[in-house]
């Protein structure tokens, strides 16, 4: 099994920068401190590479040249070049582009003859700062607003007195990288850059259940239908259906923890109470299975199912459960939870509280599993 640090962690004296951590990007919008690989807009596949040749200061447009300069092609997003941030990338920020690589090097534009030059440097002790600071934008001519979309293609224009975007894909074999003014549209496809996560070993994906609406427990196996994905590793290959609750994962070995709760519901109950039963309660419990077939003629002992959680009541007490899973082939598995048989007790699955209270149902969470592949 391998594995792979999330974050570099490189001792440097305190008047450098510290280099920036490798987050594995779990959201759809860009995130400040993740990897990601910027490919320029156009008929060849290329991507913007930096950190080359002497001195680790050229910058190009290149195929990937079969993966033997990798580094070279990773671009670390950074609120500046000693502040990583935290947070998503909107419309508007100024951000600096960090090379993978051995040395600190950061993306620097708008200068030289006509402001065209592009290079990867140290950040020249701050002497030249604003041509390290690139602003992230939806075109040439719209700054755009919100949070940036991965995946979308987007324009970065350079600091300075000109108005100068990165442009790349640009003559000598496409390899050329250059900051102009836009040449009034004529080369617009070389303007705009995709971005798209660094692959990662790692496959992942959270899922929860949480109450937009209230939903009654019936007798026997109750499949729990997740409401939202809380995270999820950027290639997406562990699918949820959200009309369904079966999750799909491609081949390979998982480690899958989780748990799933029911509470009473009595209609008398104040804002964010719950009611308990004492002395006793209905008993229970989850468990995970592969999908399909009939849940009531399907026995805890058959091979079709995989873990069977911890004993729990409905009094809130959840049942809980870690397993592994190992399929040479695409699975699809289901979460199903019983509690006995409720007859005149009314439990429920999920329970939406009027507003304000329920307005924040993300709050009342009743079911989460986390999925991982080794």
């Amino acid at each position: 099994m391998s594995s792979q640090s999330n974050l570099e962690s490189t001792q440097v004296g305190p008047a450098k920068p510290s280099p920036a951590p490798e987050l594995i990007p779990t959201t759809e919008s860009l995130i400040y401190g993740e990897t990601l690989y910027l490919q320029v807009g156009g008929t060849k596949l290329l991507w913007l590479t930096g950190g080359r040749s002497e001195g680790n200061t050229q910058v190009n447009t290149l195929d990937g040249e079969g993966g033997a300069m990798e580094p070279s092609y990773r671009w670390t997003l950074m609120k500046a070049r000693d502040s990583v941030g935290s947070g998503p990338v909107r419309y508007g920020d100024k951000v600096y582009l960090k090379v993978g690589g051995e040395k600190l090097r950061w993306l620097k534009g708008g200068f030289g003859e006509g402001q065209q030059g592009v290079s990867s440097l140290d950040g020249e002790g701050g002497k030249y700062e604003e041509n390290y600071q690139w602003t992230v934008m939806e075109s040439r001519s719209t700054v755009g607003s919100g949070e940036v979309k991965r995946g979308r293609a987007l324009y970065l224009k350079v600091g300075g007195a000109k108005d100068r975007w990165l442009t790349g894909g640009r003559s000598d074999g496409n390899k050329q990288v250059r900051t102009l003014d836009g040449e009034g549209g004529k080369n617009e496809a070389s303007y705009q850059w995709t971005s798209s996560p660094v692959s990662y070993s790692r496959v992942f994906a959270v899922f929860a259940e949480d109450s937009p609406e209230t939903k009654k427990l019936k007798k026997g196996m109750n499949t729990r239908v997740f409401t939202r994905v809380e995270a999820c590793s950027p290639e997406r290959s562990i699918r949820l259906d959200l009309g369904t609750g079966v999750i799909t994962v491609p081949p390979g070995t998982y480690d899958i923890s989780g748990f799933s709760s029911t509470v009473y519901l009595t209609g008398q109950e104040e804002e964010g109470m719950v009611t308990n039963k004492s002395p006793t309660a209905n008993g229970g419990y989850c468990r995970l299975r592969h999908a399909g077939g009939d849940s009531e003629t399907i026995k805890n002992d058959d091979p079709r199912v995989l873990v069977v959680g911890s004993i729990s009541t409905s009094n809130a007490l959840p049942s809980m459960f870690q397993t592994w899973l190992t399929t040479p082939v695409e699975a699809r598995l289901i979460l199903e939870h019983q509690s006995g048989d409720p007859k005149e007790e009314t439990i429920v699955l999920r329970h939406k509280t009027t507003p304000p209270l329920g307005e924040s149902s993300t709050w009342h969470l009743f079911a989460r599993l986390a999925i991982t592949r080794t």
